[in-house]
């Protein structure tokens, strides 16, 4: 009787270890998921790599450039014939370098992006505004990228080049800028400065593979895990990763799918290219010291300015465009190129918590 008692409470307490193991490695692989959400607001990462690409460096190792790798101001990457680049600008934003291509950065402002374009073609899907614009200079001119959609810019022998744009506008030179609008490339040698139509049927392999990429990352962006993402977004935020006023949104890496994706501050946003994200951040129902940050004194600013967000569903009364994802209003140049208004409560940035969508006052969604 002894030993049979004894060999039933051996079993019972061999299984409750089991079952203790089994627990704690599901918790521990859970953690360890939830860890590889990486959460980022700043530029230069390298999303994807394919075929010859290199790289040398201002500081450190020089050779290929490798999927996951960090570039620097100065950081120069060029493409071999059967190279193809993905590198990350503000969160959103894309740079596509095709074959025999070569950059680096000049600046990873947020607010004020500096690309030096060399040689070969890129392709650039981005979000942008006058006051949060990426610059793109070639040896010979430069092409500003002012608002919200999809570039493709050439480099010439001489160091001119030319900008197709697909969506948005762009500005060419320096000083009186001439303006490229949607479905029109234009081109500066020397004074003289070219506009005009494109064949948007034209699509080589470096336009179908950008168009492809942006489906597959906006697909990414709607399958983050709730759960672990709120996690990943709260530890990145109490370690001062990222916030609510100083970009359009945030990278996430996705550790299942191995690629950075964007996930936006505001509601029913789509790629330039027309993808939908899935979800914005107030999905993950962050806690009020998220997304309404602490005031302050009261201090003036310079002239009140609400930033629209591009590509969004637009909602509210005439004259408020982008309130379904809130206003945002800074004092201070610095704080991702926002303008501020009269007197503010606040030491800086201050952010307006967004009144969610309904069928009743959603209209459709705006086009570039």
């Amino acid at each position: 009787m002894k030993n049979c008692i004894s060999r039933i409470a051996c079993s019972a307490f061999t299984a409750l270890l089991f079952v203790s193991a089994v627990t704690a490695q599901n918790e521990r692989i859970t953690s360890a998921a939830g860890d590889k959400y990486v959460i980022s607001a700043k530029p230069g990462g390298v999303n994807l790599v394919e075929g010859t690409v290199g790289i040398v460096r201002q500081a450190g190792r020089s050779g290929p450039l490798l999927k996951g790798d960090k570039l620097q101001i100065g950081d120069r990457v060029s493409t071999g014939a059967d190279g193809k680049a993905e590198i990350l600008l503000n969160p959103g934003s894309y740079l596509r370098l095709g074959q025999n291509a070569a950059f680096e950065f000049r600046s990873t402002s947020l607010d004020d992006l500096q690309i030096k374009l060399d040689s070969g073609s890129a392709i650039f899907e981005v979000f942008a505004t006058e006051d949060f614009k990426v610059t793109v200079n070639l040896p010979a001119t430069k092409f500003s990228l002012v608002e919200s959609g999809i570039y493709r810019i050439d480099v010439a022998t001489d160091g001119n080049g030319k900008v197709a744009v697909w969506k948005g506008r762009a500005q060419i030179g320096n000083g009186e800028y001439a303006v490229v609008r949607s479905g029109r490339e234009g081109s500066l040698a020397g004074s003289q400065v070219a506009i005009a139509k494109f064949n948007r049927d034209e699509r080589d392999s470096l336009t179908l593979w950008s168009k492809s990429r942006a489906k597959e990352l906006a697909k990414i962006s709607g399958n983050l895990s709730r759960d672990t993402m709120r996690t990943a977004l709260m530890s990145s935020y109490i370690g001062r990763g990222w916030n609510m006023y100083s970009s359009f949104g945030l990278w996430v890496y996705d550790p299942f799918r191995r690629n950075h994706c964007f996930l936006p501050f505001g509601y029913g946003w789509n790629s330039p290219y027309g993808y939908g994200f899935g979800h914005s951040i107030w999905y993950y129902n962050l806690p009020p010291a998220v997304t309404q940050p602490p005031v302050s004194t009261w201090v003036r600013v310079p002239g009140p300015k609400t930033v629209v967000p591009p590509f969004a569903a637009v909602q509210g009364t005439s004259g408020s465009t982008g309130r379904d994802f809130g206003a945002i209003k800074s004092g201070r140049e610095n704080s991702g190129g926002f303008g501020g208004g009269d007197p503010v409560r606040s030491s800086g940035p201050v952010y307006s918590a967004p009144v969610p969508a309904t069928r009743a006052n959603s209209p459709a969604k705006t086009r570039p």
